[in-house]
């Protein structure tokens, strides 16, 4: 009787984590949402952090196309740091190579030739953390058939959490 008793716990605290986690992911996202329709911003972070899929080879072998990268606003950025910025309508990251003044200049690894010199105040951030391969996921999330999977997923947990059955 203890034994069920222990497992009924184990499974509410895993359940309200569960709900608290999802919770947390669906606020930020809202927040993503509402930042990118709403306002216009392009590359929205939560408490100084924000996310890009890599799409080109440009920084191939140190980044591959397909990861995504956790990037973080700071205050200075230096020489050597690999940096995403805003480049006509989109973003570049690249690592710089020179900083003069209020303007820079980064080159990705795999190209020959460095970029135009950018103004320091469009980076957006530099790279915190890489997620080999994860870019992929995201950008299928984003088609109609990865955003239908996304859903049937949600349903599927919310089914499990709301009806109290056991994950075995």
């Amino acid at each position: 009787m203890l034994k069920n008793a222990g497992k009924k716990d184990i499974k509410s605290i895993l359940q309200k984590v569960l709900i608290a986690f999802l919770a947390v992911i669906l606020l930020i996202n809202a927040y993503v949402i509402v930042a990118q329709v709403l306002f216009r911003v392009k590359l929205p972070k939560v408490f100084g952090f924000g996310q890009v899929v890599v799409v080109t080879s440009s920084m191939e072998p140190t980044i591959d196309a397909g990861d995504m990268l956790i990037i973080k606003s700071q205050k200075e950025y230096e020489v050597d740091d690999i940096v995403t910025y805003s480049w006509g309508r989109g973003f570049n990251t690249h690592r710089i190579l020179e900083i003069e003044g209020d303007t820079m200049i980064a080159k990705g690894d795999a190209n020959n030739a460095p970029d135009e010199p950018a103004l320091l105040s469009s980076i957006e951030g530099k790279v915190f953390l890489k997620i080999p391969k994860f870019g992929h996921l995201i950008l299928f999330l984003k088609t109609p058939a990865g955003f239908l999977v996304l859903t049937l997923i949600a349903v599927f947990l919310l089914r499990f959490i709301l009806a109290g059955i056991e994950f075995r």
